[in-house]
This record gives C-alpha cells, sequence and structure tokens, in this order.
C-alpha cells in the first residue's frame, strides 16, 4: 500500500527471505522472491507475415498492457512513501534499476499492470500470466513473428509461430 516501514516490521511477513539487502541493510523495495523472480521480457505485438490485403505485405496485429490485471489488483498498490536512499532494487531488478535515484526512479506499482498480474500467485505449479491482449481486432490465419526482447541477456529473440483457423 505504499507505507514505508522499518525492517523490524517486516521480518517473518510475506517479504521473507528477500527483505533486506545484507550489504546495505536497506529494505527491498518491492521486497520478497515473488517480486524479485518478477518475468521481465518484453512482448512486442505480432506481424502478420506476408498478410492478405496488405499493401506493406507485414501487418501489426496491434495489443496492449492495459486491462490485464485484475482491479482488485491494482488497490493493493500505491505510490511509495520510501525515500531514495531507505530501499534498494530487489537483486534481480539490478539491470532495469541499478539503484533508485533521479535516474532511475520508483516504479510505479499502481499503474505498471504487469507487475501486479505477476505478482498473483498461481494456484497450480504449471501457469501462465497474461502480457497482452486484443479485444478488438480478430487474429486471422497465417503466419505471426513475434519479437521478445529478454532483459537478462539484454538481447532480442524472435519467435516465429503460426496461427490455423
Amino acid at each position: 500500500m505504499g507505507k514505508a516501514r522499518n525492517n523490524d516490521s517486516i521480518s517473518k511477513s510475506d517479504c521473507s527471505p528477500l527483505q533486506v539487502d545484507p550489504n546495505t541493510n536497506k529494505t527491498y523495495f518491492p521486497c520478497g522472491l515473488i517480486a524479485n523472480s518478477l518475468f521481465n521480457d518484453t512482448f512486442f505485438p505480432p506481424v502478420a507475415l506476408n498478410a492478405a490485403g496488405s499493401n506493406a505485405n507485414n501487418q501489426t496485429y496491434d495489443m496492449i498492457n492495459k486491462g490485464i490485471a485484475w482491479s482488485s489488483d491494482k488497490d493493493l498498490y500505491s505510490a511509495t512513501s520510501y525515500t531514495y536512499d531507505q530501499v534498494v532494487p530487489p537483486p534481480n531488478w539490478r539491470l532495469q534499476y541499478p539503484a533508485y535515484n533521479d535516474s532511475f526512479p520508483f516504479p510505479d506499482l499502481h499503474t505498471w499492470e504487469e507487475f501486479q498480474v505477476w505478482m498473483r500467485t498461481a494456484g497450480l505449479p504449471t501457469f501462465s500470466k497474461l502480457a497482452l491482449r486484443n479485444d478488438t481486432t480478430t487474429m486471422s490465419s497465417g503466419t505471426y513473428q513475434m519479437t521478445i526482447h529478454d532483459c537478462k541477456r539484454n538481447a532480442c529473440l524472435k519467435a516465429i509461430w503460426n496461427l490455423a483457423r
């Protein structure tokens, strides 16, 4: 909910065992194993290759990352009252957020729907998480190319898949 808490109040909480950086004795923000394991790949909209009726031969299928989280999840997150000098990013966030400061401000967890979806614990060991959606356009049959930027390896991967009717 955005309220700053001291290190003693988060011991033995949902943050355990990843609540405090042992090197700086500062709280991780956000804390906990689930936040630290955030799936941080970026998905770009699929592109229909050689799309029928398209002037450019390829046609991008527009998708958005809004409306992917439950509205109740959005209510769990507010702007933080921590200051930059009180907290550090979780270990696996250090490529995207080397440190919190004016150049790398706190993420807005209230509007970051990908984070909200990730933080909702899955009920089963095999699961999928919604990353993008399109509720207005039907995806036609054909071959699509989708670019995925993998933040951990800092490389672009391309996956090609077919969608059949």
